[in-house]
């Protein structure tokens, strides 16, 4: 039985401090790509382990922001077709894929990445991610990032 995430909009003053240091840390690393993660978390005192932490699990809603891109990671065996299966999935629901990468198979699975515009879907981040890993062969699948 997987777990699936669930995922909230939440105002930031009843963030933790670490978690909305961590905010500022991602915005300042993004506005400044010579910034180090280890200047980042120096200047906004903040360890290192507490913003790998949260780095990947806390995404700034930006009201004025149109664009939605997700990138999402599978476990899957490897079948003829499953790519293409996905890839069809996402095209009936309106995603937009921008990249695709697959490992090469170990064992008979692969591990496949794929970020895709989901501006335009006609269902929720966790219907998706839900949908996508009620297909067959799928084992797992997770959010690896969002930018809104």
């Amino acid at each position: 039985m997987t777990t699936q995430k669930k995922f909230y909009l939440i105002r930031e003053d009843v963030l933790p401090e670490s978690v909305q240091k961590t905010l500022r840390i991602k915005d300042a690393l993004d506005k400044n790509p010579k910034l180090s993660i280890f200047d980042a978390v120096k200047q906004f005192d903040l360890s290192r382990s507490a913003y790998y932490k949260y780095k990947d699990t806390i995404f700034p809603v930006d009201d004025t922001t149109r664009e939605k891109n997700i990138t999402i990671m599978m476990q899957v065996d490897d079948k003829v077709g499953l790519l293409s299966k996905i890839l069809s999935f996402i095209a009936l629901h309106n995603g937009s894929v921008l990249t695709i990468h697959q490992t090469i198979p170990i064992k008979e699975k692969t591990t496949i990445t794929i970020s895709l515009n989901a501006t335009a879907m006609n269902m929720t981040i966790n219907e998706f991610i839900d949908a996508i890993a009620a297909i067959d062969y799928v084992n797992d699948v997770k959010l690896l990032g969002m930018s809104l």
